[in-house]
């Protein structure tokens, strides 16, 4: 019996929601960064195109589906978050670059995990040294994975306080 909660069919759509989350995203990604100046035939074009290379990958199609409800929840809070903000009389979250930047990490902590688990899927690994890096917890406390990140740490904050003292 069909209900209004068995969506099984939408799964036949879901290149079509692929494109359009990564075309929308790109799009507002450069609009409201202004990267490419402010011509929106430049950004949609873009956008477009980054979002036909993302159809074109069957990998990067899987990750953006599989990344998607996270980061839709990510940009849900955000917008909560700003919301609550200005109903207590406060500024927007835009004043406050901090908490830009926590957001920001947490959306790359996000894809960056799941570009692991996805590539993980597709890699062979030989049998004597394998350990199953499909579960994200494995991932993250992987000695290579944090390696990795504590050297981007340090090189972040490096260049903050480089770009501080020259200031």
């Amino acid at each position: 019996m069909a209900t209004f909660l068995d969506v099984t069919g939408l799964k036949h759509f879901s290149s079509i929601f692929v494109f359009l989350f990564v075309w929308l995203v790109v799009f507002a990604t450069l609009s409201w960064s202004k990267v490419l100046g402010e011509n929106k035939f430049v950004i949609t074009l873009v956008g477009l195109l980054l979002g036909v290379f993302t159809l074109l990958s069957p990998i990067a199609t899987d990750v953006v589906a599989s990344t998607a409800p996270y980061l839709a929840v990510v940009f849900v809070f955000i917008v909560l978050i700003n919301v609550a903000s200005k109903m207590l009389g406060g500024a927007d979250v835009e004043a406050f670059p901090a908490l830009r930047g926590v957001f920001l990490i947490l959306i790359i902590i996000i894809i960056i995990v799941a570009v692991g688990v996805k590539i993980r899927e597709q890699v062979d690994v030989p049998s004597e040294t394998q350990q199953d890096l499909s579960k994200t917890i494995n991932l993250i406390f992987h000695p290579t994975f944090l390696g990795t990140v504590l050297i981007l740490a340090i090189a972040v904050f490096t260049i903050a306080l480089l770009a501080s003292r020259s200031a």
